[in-house]
């Protein structure tokens, strides 16, 4: 019987400082940033609020679809998963920060240039703040709560034990994917999409969420590489990691045939309200950009991770993993900076310190889940199928 490992997170005061450095750093940047540059600070905040609050969508994804196949082996890594949900709540006060500086990013705030052309005229009521304000709530306040009350089934059963809060997980992710699925289409519209409100896209949603989810695998796969150098989650084996690297293997794929699949739609029919997007970013300065993002987010990962072996090592994982999460920074960059600077991509100061300022507050907040609670799901009715994964 293989002994388990119920270590809570045990954090050193250098690393603490060391993490609200990285956030008072960003917060400088932000204030700065309003005061030199606000058009540029808005936009990059966008980008960064973005990228972390995708890991959490994304994590909560993964937790909620292996809650309904009843699935025990990731049982094990579940806690990691979990933690990063938890940041969700903080990307909801991100986002309502966000309210704030709508005006520097959005083009459809600017009535002048909605009533400029009949197409966009016509979604004046769609695009008005009320009701953009009360579609992005209706979103946050659904996952939050989902999402919270996942998590808290989850920790109250290292108290209580049995099967009764496992049992309760099952209606919850069922509820919480016939909710996201309507309400993230709307959400990345509003966050992303109308960045061009003339833009039509019907598989915009699908190719933002397959985007989280990946990162999410990825972001993962290098937190457990972290704690196992420290000494926790050793129950974590080669099998393990052989399951978590077929999904980021797959996914890749998925992201690339969704992302092939627009195109394709767009390239046939041809409608200038819908090749608006892909026009924009064929000028010189983003055409190394679109080039760059298949390599990163497909072409990389699909090759390298072909080997069977190649799945089997967390250290060659987790640089895999490096690559998938900067892809996922170029293509969020892609989809929202050539509304803020068409001639091409560039990268300031804003960009750099509010990624670091972003990165420490979703650290602090996914340290101080791990600090709380045990790093692995001690009393899961199913740790014990977990604890004896084998991959054929």
């Amino acid at each position: 019987m293989k002994t388990v490992d119920a270590k809570k997170l045990e954090t050193s005061s250098q690393s603490n400082l060391l993490v609200l450095a990285l956030m008072a750093f960003g917060v400088a940047t932000f204030l700065a940033g309003l005061s030199v540059d606000p058009h540029h600070t808005w936009f990059s905040f966008l980008v960064c609020h973005t990228f972390f609050m995708g890991l959490g969508i994304g994590a909560c994804f993964i937790l909620v679809i292996h809650y309904l196949a009843s699935a025990g082996w990731i049982i094990v890594a579940r806690r990691i998963f979990e933690a990063m949900a938890s940041y969700i709540p903080v990307a909801f006060a991100f986002n309502l920060l966000l309210f704030f500086g709508l005006k520097k990013i959005y083009p459809w705030t600017d009535t002048v240039y909605m009533q400029s052309d009949k197409i966009l005229a016509a979604k004046i009521g769609f695009f008005s703040f009320p009701f953009y304000a009360a579609r992005v709530l209706f979103f946050f306040v659904i996952t939050t709560w989902l999402s919270q009350k996942l998590i808290c089934n989850s920790t109250a059963q290292d108290k209580e034990g049995g099967v009764e809060r496992t049992n309760k997980q099952k209606p919850l992710s069922a509820l919480f994917l016939v909710l996201f699925a309507p309400s993230f289409t709307m959400f990345s519209v509003d966050l992303v999409k109308s960045l061009d409100p003339k833009w039509f896209s019907t598989m915009f949603g699908v190719y933002m969420f397959i985007g989280f989810v990946q990162a999410s695998v990825a972001a993962a796969i290098l937190m457990i590489r972290s704690l196992q150098h420290h000494g926790y989650l050793k129950e974590l084996t080669d099998d393990h990691f052989h399951d978590l690297g077929k999904y980021l293997f797959g996914f890749s794929i998925f992201w690339a045939y969704i992302g092939v699949s627009q195109y394709l739609l767009i390239w046939y029919a041809n409608l200038p309200e819908e090749t608006t997007f892909y026009l924009a970013r064929q000028v010189p300065g983003w055409v190394f950009v679109a080039i760059s993002l298949p390599l990163f987010r497909f072409f990389l990962p699909f090759l390298m991770l072909l080997p069977r072996a190649a799945k089997r090592s967390c250290a060659y994982l987790a640089f895999v993993s490096c690559i998938v999460l900067f892809g996922e920074w170029i293509d969020l960059n892609y989809l929202i900076m050539p509304t803020f600077s068409p001639d091409g991509f560039r990268v300031g100061w804003q960009d750099f310190g509010l990624f670091i300022g972003f990165f420490g507050f979703f650290l602090f907040f996914v340290r101080r889940f791990l600090a709380k609670q045990a790093t692995m799901p001690v009393k899961d009715p199913y740790l014990h199928e977990s604890l004896h994964h084998h991959v054929m």
